[in-house]
């Protein structure tokens, strides 16, 4: 057999198989009989999320030399003049403004 006549012969059996067969209402009294599923404590779904990923991101800040990410940063700070100080200050009030207006026009909780 070839492909195309396989092709034509799948192609008739799908087009001709009926979507769905007749169960007599099994189908929906199993599913009636199922129990309903148990939601955990919101608190419980948080910690096990935030667990995971604190153990994780302390895992990988172990790996980093805490010498060698702090002396480029004080250098960078005693490199700061008044002008890069007051810009940084004005950007970092109004990253705080836009997040907290965000946070009380948010849609729906964050968790």
């Amino acid at each position: 057999m070839n492909d195309k006549s396989f092709d034509n012969f799948l192609q008739q059996q799908l087009q001709n198989a009926s979507p769905y067969l007749d169960d007599g209402d099994f189908s929906a009294r199993v599913m009636a009989a199922l129990p309903v599923q148990k939601r955990l404590n919101p608190w419980l779904e948080k910690l096990i999320v935030i667990l995971p990923v604190s153990v994780i991101a302390l895992l990988v800040a172990s790996q980093f030399s805490l010498r060698g990410l702090i002396q480029p940063a004080y250098g960078w700070l005693l490199t700061l003049n008044v002008t890069s100080v007051i810009s940084l200050t004005a950007m970092m009030a109004v990253a705080m403004l836009v997040v907290s207006v965000m946070l009380i026009l948010k849609p729906r909780a964050l968790f």
